[in-house]
């Protein structure tokens, strides 16, 4: 069993970055990078991947995880990949239990990635 969800979106994965960068904004996310895995990598000479890693947070949430255990900065913030998927793409991240263990943030986390991503594929659908 994989420690790793999918959605897939009937979209550009493009458009899927752009689309939950605006989600992540619109949600009080803080965006610390995007990842263009594709571009760095043909620059240096391996073209192919169509891939974005999101890194982003939430500076009271992460805070929480923190205060029960600091070794858990190891995990956060947290990140969304968009992957080239065909003529669509793939939002794919990790159940934080995978990472966390039992820690009940754990599944706020995991709760807030999925939402980004359910609502990043009902925008891309319209």
């Amino acid at each position: 069993m994989s420690s790793y969800e999918r959605v897939t979106v009937n979209a550009p994965p493009e458009a899927v970055v752009s689309v939950l960068r605006e989600l992540l904004g619109a949600r009080g996310f803080t965006e610390y990078a995007v990842v263009d895995h594709g571009r760095d990598m043909a620059a240096g000479g391996h073209p192919g991947h169509r891939a974005w890693t999101l890194i982003f947070g939430n500076p009271a949430a992460g805070a929480k995880l923190l205060a029960q255990d600091l070794a858990a900065a190891v995990d956060i913030p947290l990140r969304l990949a968009v992957i080239a998927s065909g003529d669509a793409s793939e939002i794919v991240w990790r159940d934080m239990r995978s990472l966390l263990g039992g820690v009940e943030l754990a599944d706020t986390f995991t709760a807030a990635l999925r939402s980004l991503a359910a609502a990043a594929d009902e925008r891309c659908a319209q």
